[in-house]
């Protein structure tokens, strides 16, 4: 008699089985694994905003006040070695993430960056054809954002100083691009101090210090969390004066979808990135909210559903409300 033969191997119907369950183990641990790596992206996103913190803050100890949140739009003086007292040419010499170079270790960088020309902040390198504009500053990026780190060839940064609960665009915003803003004049606070802004920070080259936050540094908004997609002024170089720095409103609640990138652009342009009133305002990839620096130097999650007085109140430094984060 034949001796039967030994089975060596897997029926289809247990290699199915094992398929199966390795598939329903990966997709249990899937989501865990992605929890894990956010959660990872959010600390060193919450962190880059403490470095900035931690910036400004020596910034203020060695000039006794901040950085303006821009140097736009300035008028043409002798100290202009390219068009001296000429008028036409526009005097745009950076902002405040270039001020804040030397105190982040990039002083090699911020020593490359000619102050003496007007519209200096489109100026090269000494000795170099890269622009300064288009180099890459991991600390200004947060990485939980999907943009990447250039819009073209030009670096961006998810971070912008606030200008507090003021108006970024007038009654409608873009003329090219209108949205009405009446609902978020209910939140508007009054301009206090030389900067002539509800918060610490304007584009129009003006400074304030600590003792201009008369409402407290730890009840004070000094920077947020921005998405270049959904903004035309936050999409431009970091290093340019009109970027959106000191600019960035807490009249826009929190997250306020203006990622819209459609052509032609929609009436009304609400949705809309290339709309003054609703792209300047705190935005993040992060469920729920953003991360906000405050004066004090803590790093606070804004959640999306906060109160839109309490938001306002937060944005200003000077406003006499009663305010706390927690």
């Amino acid at each position: 008699m034949s001796r039967p033969r030994s089975r060596t191997g897997f029926t289809l119907i247990e290699l199915l089985v094992v398929i199966a369950i390795i598939a329903i183990l990966i997709a249990l641990l899937l989501p865990a694994v992605q929890q894990a790596r956010e959660a990872a992206r959010r600390t060193q996103c919450r962190n880059n905003l403490k470095q900035l913190g931690l910036a400004l803050h020596n910034y203020h100890d060695n000039f006794n006040q901040f950085p303006p949140g821009a140097f736009w739009n300035m008028p043409v003086s002798a100290t202009c070695t390219n068009a001296p007292g000429n008028p036409a040419v526009r005097h745009d010499k950076s902002g405040i993430l270039v001020q804040l170079l030397p105190y982040i270790d990039q002083a090699p960088l911020y020593n490359l960056f000619n102050f003496t020309q007007c519209n200096s902040e489109l100026s090269t390198f000494p000795a170099s054809t890269v622009e300064l504009r288009t180099t890459v500053i991991p600390a200004y990026l947060c990485p939980s954002n999907t943009w990447g780190p250039k819009t073209g060839a030009n670096g961006v940064a998810n971070y912008a100083a606030c200008m507090g609960a003021g108006n970024t665009g007038g009654a409608t915003g873009n003329p090219a691009c209108m949205c009405p803003n009446t609902p978020f004049q209910t939140w508007l606070r009054p301009n206090t101090g030389s900067v002539g802004v509800p918060g610490m920070f304007t584009r129009q080259y003006r400074t304030t210090s600590m003792r201009d936050c008369t409402d407290g540094s730890s009840n004070t908004i000094f920077f947020g969390e921005t998405r270049p997609q959904c903004s035309n002024h936050h999409a431009q170089p970091w290093a340019n004066a009109n970027n959106g720095q000191g600019l960035t409103s807490t009249l826009i609640p929190i997250n306020y979808n203006s990622c819209d990138r459609s052509t032609p652009t929609p009436n009304p342009a609400c949705g809309h990135f290339c709309n003054w009133v609703t792209e300047l305002g705190y935005k993040s990839q992060h469920t729920g909210g953003t991360h906000l620096l405050y004066g004090d130097g803590t790093v606070r999650f804004g959640s999306e559903n906060m109160d839109m007085n309490l938001y306002a109140n937060l944005g200003s430094k000077a406003d006499g409300n009663p305010a706390s984060p927690d």
